[in-house]
């Protein structure tokens, strides 16, 4: 990412400069080019059992806690009703508590809308906590809850060693050739917070082959593609300085000012990229889908990807035919909702659209692996 020079600004445009740089870290997981089912099918691949709606690993504990419990003593709508009850009553106790890091409804409390069991629902089944048959669910744990929840929950999100170790199980066992279940068997020395990618993780070297394989088809597809979504943000900041805020350059310059450094960096891994096998990349993603990804995406993606293989990416900002490819994508894939064919949605533009790097889930991750590896430091209690 390119400097922001903060000298000789007025405090309105220090501002506005601060609030785009937040908008573009957070943009990564916006869509509007297509490219979302590339990016989720090679997620689902390297971490299954996470989304970036999760937020601490514990989930995978009080969530299954809760429900066994009302199933218990209850039966089918019943047992519904008061495990999401329940839910409930636990944001209170964890808010009242202090254990707002990571808390689902640490805003709205009780009255949120979505509960830990629908954004963790997925998860639960893919390592094999839920299972749902014939005569209803039934949760796998072993791990008993501690006394008095959830009324009161004395360690937060913290898990303990025992929890940690039954999850890191779960994983071991349910998703066994995954980078995710490498990372907590052989990944637990390493601090997650500071590794900015799955593919910067020291781990990396010592994984199977087919894992090494896969984190790099997923480094090469997120360093090339980048390049799309920062054209389409400046495509998106020229319009903007027209039809929203004439004579205000100041999206423009900054996304210029960003496709030149991406150019650069697709200069200096050049070598990789040329070298990188496409069709085994597509091979790859398409291995353990129900259908393969839909044409007009690869399309679209291979001809992104043959203009930065041949050079004519670099200057991403003047090229017609580049700049063409990306508009007819978005309109195509958003139809009435193109921000380029509509003034009005272009004017609730946030500064940023899909602009940033694509890391496949990696903070969910390095939130999961590191509640683990916590726990399994901890003393046996």
């Amino acid at each position: 990412m390119s400097d922001i020079a903060w000298l000789d600004t007025s405090p309105d445009e220090e501002r506005r400069m601060r609030e785009l740089v937040k908008l573009f870290s957070d943009s990564s997981t916006l869509d509007d080019i297509g490219i979302g089912q590339v990016r989720d099918t090679l997620s689902e691949y390297l971490f299954p059992a996470t989304s970036t709606v999760h937020t601490r690993a514990k989930y995978f504990l009080f969530v299954p806690w809760i429900y066994a419990e009302a199933a218990r003593k209850h039966s089918g709508t019943a047992a519904r009703t008061r495990a999401r009850d329940t839910e409930r009553k636990l944001i209170e106790t964890m808010r009242k508590d202090g254990h707002t890091q990571g808390l689902i409804g640490r805003v709205a409390g009780a009255s949120v809308n979505t509960l830990p069991s629908n954004l963790y629902s997925a998860a639960l089944k893919r390592l094999g906590i839920r299972h749902d048959g014939h005569q209803g669910t039934s949760w796998n744990i072993s791990v008993d809850p501690p006394k008095g929840f959830p009324a009161r929950v004395e360690t937060g999100f913290e898990l303990s060693r025992s929890e940690a170790s039954w999850l890191q199980e779960r994983i071991l066992t349910s998703a066994p050739d995954t980078y995710l279940a490498h990372l907590v068997r052989e990944g637990l020395e390493h601090d997650l917070k500071t590794v900015d990618s799955p593919w910067d993780h020291p781990a990396l070297t010592t994984a199977p082959a087919a894992i090494r394989g896969l984190v790099e088809h997923a480094r090469l597809f997120s360093l090339t593609i980048n390049g799309a979504g920062l054209l389409y943000n400046l495509l998106l900041a020229e319009k903007y300085e027209k039809a929203v805020t004439p004579g205000d350059t100041t999206y423009v310059e900054y996304y210029r000012d960003l496709l030149d450094n991406w150019a650069n960096e697709v200069s200096v891994q050049s070598r990789d990229i040329s070298n990188w096998d496409v069709p085994a990349f597509w091979a790859a993603v398409n291995k353990g889908r129900s259908t393969p990804i839909p044409l007009n995406t690869k399309v679209f993606v291979d001809s992104w990807l043959t203009a930065v293989r041949t050079g004519d990416a670099y200057d991403s900002a003047t090229p017609t035919d580049l700049r063409e490819l990306i508009a007819d994508r978005e309109r195509v894939n958003k139809g009435e909702q193109s921000r380029l064919n509509n003034d009005r949605l272009l004017k609730e533009w946030s500064g940023a659209s899909g602009a940033g790097r694509l890391t496949y889930r990696w903070s969910t991750v390095q939130t999961m692996v590191g509640d683990i590896k916590e726990g399994l430091a901890r003393a046996t209690s």
